[in-house]
């Protein structure tokens, strides 16, 4: 006669098997939020640079638009960086699927200059707010003789008058930063601020 095994049941997952599986679990969830995480940065971070070049273009015309004598007066202080802000804003807030967007500028006709955008503006934008500093490219005068009839090389700091500048160009440094919405700096801001919002550098140059 033969003899047949009974098959036994599997039981139910001990305590120990049920700990491993979450901790495999939590693990592998743990590892997505950061990897999601990292992707989203990264997808923020080419955004932002897409829109500095844009905004790079735009601050190329706005120089070439203005006088000498006034973007002198902006950058002549590098301790102290001329504000410029841009956000987009929708031309027909009350249907913004429907609406084409339009970046703005401080430096626009009906705004303040090196002013923030008005509460009224914010509601009608999309997207973060980019302050833009403008300050004296100092690296960029090094060794110059910027002054008429002065033979002493520049070596840092303040410029003194548009009219004694013996230069045909002006270097400017260029920061282009990243406010929120609900969070926009009024003024340059100091470096604790500015460093994690940093999202851009480059040089401009203003000629005569």
């Amino acid at each position: 006669m033969k003899h047949f095994k009974q098959k036994t049941s599997r039981g139910a997952f001990t305590l120990v098997e049920v700990m491993l599986a979450v901790g495999v679990i939590a693990v592998s969830i743990t590892a997505m939020i950061g990897l999601l995480s990292a992707i989203t940065a990264n997808l923020n971070q080419i955004r932002y640079q897409n829109k500095a070049v844009a905004i790079i273009a735009n601050l190329e015309t706005t120089l070439k638009m203005k006088s000498f004598a006034q973007v002198f007066d902006w950058v002549k202080n590098p301790a102290e960086p001329y504000v410029v802000y841009f956000w987009d804003e929708y031309q027909n807030p009350d249907e913004p699927d429907n609406s084409s967007m339009v970046t703005m500028s401080s430096e626009l006709d009906g705004f303040t200059p090196e002013q923030p955008p008005s509460m009224d503006n914010l509601q009608k934008s999309e997207g973060e707010v980019f302050r833009v500093l403008l300050s004296l490219y100092e690296n960029g005068l090094k060794g110059q003789k910027t002054n008429i009839g002065d033979e002493t090389e520049y070596a840092g700091g303040s410029l003194t008058d548009v009219k004694l500048y013996a230069l045909a160009y002006l270097p400017i440094k260029v920061e282009i930063l990243v406010d929120p919405k609900d969070d926009v700096i009024t003024g340059s801001g100091d470096e604790t601020i500015n460093e994690p919002r940093r999202v851009y550098e480059d040089q401009l140059m203003k000629m005569r």
